[in-house]
């Protein structure tokens, strides 16, 4: 089966996929941690560009793939308008319950189909288009190729196939020329998504942030890193031998995503975490704790010095931009 099905059995699967049959995935006791689990503080420039960027003064506030809620608690506490609805859009059954438990008033819903049609909307999406679906090829002389997923003997293996009409017309536009033996991710998913958000709706603003970068940076990294597993904080799972059992990722092409924003008539700003956090408010947050610190050095209340050192890294942690700084923004304003 070609790469993107593979994907969506093994992550979504109502029974046996890793997101959408087990329990809530993120944090620490988790497998993996994003920006808002790391820190509070992430939830202060994400509310902030929310409020300034609402459409209308009668917009719904989205996050899709709310996951623990994390993201969700910061922005809710700073959202203005609390006349109209708030949507969380979760795959995972397990992870919808809990939402559900956690937010009075919170819509938690599997897809966006299940929202109103035609509404004003504020979108939030932290690390989410990265598992979405998508295809691999790889350059050939006279082409692309899928690299899909087969059965080799009793295991599963990869092979090639002739590639789809749509993926030759997403790497050509997305690529264009690459030297031959060059293997990339192909996401459709992806496009289709956004396309559907914007028809969906009425007046949007979107805010996605993911790990990734342009196709230029994309082709120099190693052919083996374009999937990427996370399982209980470790990496490097073999996602063959043990489908259903470990996230599957790969870097978000931002070339892809402002694509496909273009062709929905729609325009894009595109940033870093880093200069998106210190713009929306994170640095005022940083200089406070840096303060309170020395405030209490000074006073030699060593643990209170200890805990605003602490909150400071882990604000700090959020703009490194050899780290999470780096991840990319997307926004529709």
């Amino acid at each position: 089966m070609p790469f993107d099905e593979y994907m969506e059995w093994c992550l979504y699967d109502p029974d046996e996929g890793f997101f959408s049959a087990g329990p809530v995935r993120s944090g620490k006791k988790g497998d993996f941690v994003t920006s808002p689990e790391i820190s509070w503080a992430f939830g202060v420039p994400v509310g902030e560009w929310a409020n300034r960027n609402a459409p209308s003064d009668h917009t719904s506030l989205i996050e899709v793939g709310a996951g623990s809620g994390a993201l969700l608690q910061q922005i809710v506490d700073l959202w203005t308008m609390d006349r109209y609805s708030v949507y969380a859009v979760e795959r995972s059954a397990e992870a919808r319950r809990h939402l559900a438990d956690e937010f009075d008033g919170v819509n938690a819903v599997e897809s966006i189909d299940e929202i109103p049609r035609g509404i004003d909307v504020v979108i939030i999406a932290n690390e989410v288009l990265d598992n979405m679906p998508a295809a691999l090829a790889r350059r050939v002389d006279d082409g692309w190729v899928e690299i899909a997923v087969g059965i080799a003997g009793e295991a599963f293996a990869l092979v090639d196939l002739p590639a789809r009409g749509e993926v030759i017309t997403w790497c050509d536009d997305t690529f264009g020329d690459l030297s031959v033996g060059s293997a990339v991710s192909v996401q459709l998913w992806v496009s289709k998504w956004i396309g559907d958000v914007l028809d969906h709706f009425g007046n949007v603003t979107m805010c996605l942030i993911d790990y990734g970068g342009t196709s230029e940076e994309l082709v120099r990294r190693d052919a083996a890193s374009v999937v990427r597993t996370y399982r209980k904080h470790q990496s490097g799972i073999d996602w063959l031998q043990h489908p259903g059992e470990t996230d599957i990722t790969v870097d978000v092409n931002v070339d892809g995503v402002l694509n496909a924003i273009g062709r929905s008539g729609h325009d894009a700003r595109l940033m870093t975490q880093r200069d998106f956090c210190l713009e929306y408010g994170l640095g005022e947050l940083i200089t406070d704790a840096a303060e309170l610190e020395h405030v209490a050095a000074r006073a030699g209340d060593v643990m209170a010095q200890l805990t605003n050192r602490s909150e400071r890294l882990d604000f700090e942690a959020l703009i490194d931009p050899s780290d999470l700084g780096g991840f990319r923004v997307i926004l529709v304003e």
